[in-house]
């Protein structure tokens, strides 16, 4: 492991080398393309990794933590933020052309660099109208895979394209979020500008000097992200004078601990109240253990996009900011560690890649997490659940976590830990939509009406006033067909949820996600395009979620003729999936629901 991460280091600092030395070379027409394409050797301002403020790095943990830096080493933080080359790149440099609006781009490997073929979209005063453009830098490893080229001006900007790593597919950024269709491409941010600030190890932007790369004491999200500044804490040790001034997350009230985590998975802003000032401009003064809210603005009320009508954030990688909600957090001490844990356990059997998926711990796969202060339920979990206890209904994540938040083309568990309620979905306000309740994400086939008439019967709720589609149609469908972009693209991710399938089967669903295939949002489509395949009977099913327009609208009247030719089960002939005794769509009930379909534009900004 030492030596791994030694080789790492040397090898980024031949790579950076490798790159500065381009600042020496002119621009040099490409012979390939003729004189329409302008080779570009910009000045690579990489961020420089450079030890301050005391950060030294994650190299000096290894002498003594060589366990922790293993683990540490499987992880997605630690591949967050990588320098380009042939290990750290994931998508295929081929020489293939891809086509975003109107435009060609075109990813392709010259002298065992990586390089793409783009339109001058950022005007490049010297530049022909197509540029070529080195890759330098990789951001994600997991999900998707955004690269990094340096401009004219210095900064880094993002390459139109991102690989799908799930897929295996290159995809336009705007694809793999819920953001409204437009061409965003030149809109996009510089690393410096917002994406440093969390990507890195103690990120120093200087984003109001673009002639100043930004500074960081470690690419990856390493050591001291958790556990603060260690100068002080090894120069201790190496004179065997104790352990020094270090942080132990675990070890920290449960306040301070989640706020280690949370100074990135929140939803918060580095401005000052008036959004005038950077409170960050030289870098975040937030150290493990400091509280948060002295060095970040942390946005709770619901105001932005971020969050669903009731309150509850609807994008991922904000949890701190549903957890900080919850009366678990605020009136007893779960903690981000009760379910997490940031180096694997001796003792876990499962390999390194399965726990970095989500990084829990053994037990928060199971009730255990819960039940160790819910003692009274645990005793008896069916009385509590009314639900079988070996069954979804009865784990506690699906009913009091359900999966409401979504982002990186996935649904993620809602952070806010509360009780299931029924919510009429004529009560959003705002831009904000009716956040699913977690009965109906499960019993996809049930109406609002039937979930509150249980949750009457069971816990005493009081019964909302609803419309009568509410009171009698799937929840599900109603969300899929009139629904915002953020709705549409969460039930389609349900439909294809295992947990869901069993509760509510699967040979209604192919006609509702046929609709989707052709949704203006592409994050909607590739979602939908997921789902489909994992139905029984439509794995042959052939469909791109980039194709032109034409060929969507073609392929969702196929996917909808698929399932007209295949025998509906009688169970699944119901009024409240909008199918008749004969196995019938009741079209014109769906197409007067389309007709209310929430077309506001929705960005879910993760």
């Amino acid at each position: 492991m030492q030596v791994s991460v030694r080789v790492h280091f040397r090898s980024a600092l031949t790579i950076f080398s490798l790159f500065a030395a381009m600042i020496l070379l002119a621009c040099a027409w490409s012979a390939a393309d003729g004189p329409k394409t302008t080779r570009i050797a910009a000045p690579v301002d990489l961020p420089q990794q450079v030890p301050a403020d005391g950060y030294v790095g994650s190299k000096s943990c290894l002498e003594c933590h060589a366990s922790q830096c293993k683990s540490w080493n499987a992880s997605h933080h630690r591949r967050m933020t990588q320098l380009a080359d042939g290990q750290s790149i994931l998508a295929p440099f081929d020489g293939r052309t891809m086509s975003l609006y109107g435009q060609e781009y075109r990813p392709f490997e010259r002298d065992e660099q990586y390089w793409v073929e783009m339109p001058n979209i950022y005007g490049d005063a010297e530049a022909s109208p197509r540029i070529e453009r080195p890759i330098v830098m990789t951001t994600g490893s997991h999900n998707e895979q955004v690269y990094w080229f340096p401009s004219e001006d210095g900064s880094l900007r993002m390459f139109p394209w991102a690989y799908q790593v799930r897929a295996e597919k290159w995809m336009p950024v705007d694809a793999i979020f819920v953001t409204p269709p437009r061409d965003s491409v030149a809109r996009r941010p510089t690393w410096n500008h917002r994406c440093v600030q969390c990507h890195t190890t103690h990120p120093r932007s200087h984003q109001f000097d673009l002639q100043r790369p930004a500074e960081v004491a470690e690419l990856a999200i390493s050591c001291e992200a958790c556990h603060g500044p260690g100068e002080a804490h090894v120069a201790a040790e190496r004179a065997g004078k104790g352990r020094g001034a270090i942080v132990n997350p675990a070890k920290l009230t449960h306040q301070r601990s989640s706020e280690v985590c949370g100074q990135c998975h929140s939803v918060h802003t580095t401005f000052d109240d008036n959004q005038k000032h950077r409170m960050d401009a030289e870098g975040c003064s937030f150290r493990p253990g400091d509280e948060l809210a002295k060095a970040k603005k942390l946005v709770v009320d619901g105001s932005v996009e971020q969050f669903w009508a009731d309150g509850m954030v609807r994008v991922s990688g904000r949890e701190f900011t549903g957890l900080r909600a919850s009366k678990c957090y605020q009136q007893g001490e779960i903690s981000c560690v009760t379910c997490h844990q940031m180096h694997q356990a001796a003792d876990d059997h499962r390999s390194a890649a399965e726990w970095a998926e989500d990084q829990l711990r053994p037990d928060a796969l199971t009730n255990q997490s819960c039940v160790q202060c819910h003692a009274k339920i645990a005793a008896d979990v069916p009385a509590h659940t009314h639900h079988q206890v070996d069954s979804s209904g009865s784990q506690c994540v699906n009913c009091h976590m359900p999966h409401t938040a979504f982002g990186l083309l996935k649904a993620t568990r809602s952070h806010a830990i509360d009780s299931p309620r029924v919510t009429p979905m004529s009560q959003a306000i705002d831009w904000n939509s009716s956040r699913p309740n977690a009965c109906n994400l499960c019993h996809l086939d049930k109406s609002l009406g039937w979930t509150a008439q249980h949750l009457k019967d069971w816990y005493g709720q009081q019964l909302p006033e609803l419309p009568e589609d509410e009171q009698k149609v799937s929840a599900a469908i109603l969300w899929l067909v009139r629904g915002d972009a953020g709705q549409r693209a969460l039930l389609a991710w349900h439909c294809g949820w295992p947990a869901a399938q069993q509760a509510s089967g699967t040979a209604w669903m192919a006609p509702y996600l046929a609709q989707l295939l052709d949704d203006p949002y592409a994050a909607v489509r590739f979602v939908a395009e997921q789902t489909v395949e994992k139905l029984p009977g439509y794995g042959d099913f052939q469909y791109d979620s980039l194709a032109d327009a034409e060929t969507l609208q073609q392929r969702a009247a196929a996917l909808l003729e698929k399932w007209k030719a295949a025998p509906l089960p009688p169970e699944d002939r119901r009024a409240a999936l909008l199918i008749d005794a004969d196995g019938k769509l009741d079209q014109s009930q769906i197409e007067l629901l389309r007709l209310f379909r929430d077309e506001r534009p929705v960005n879910l900004a993760e």
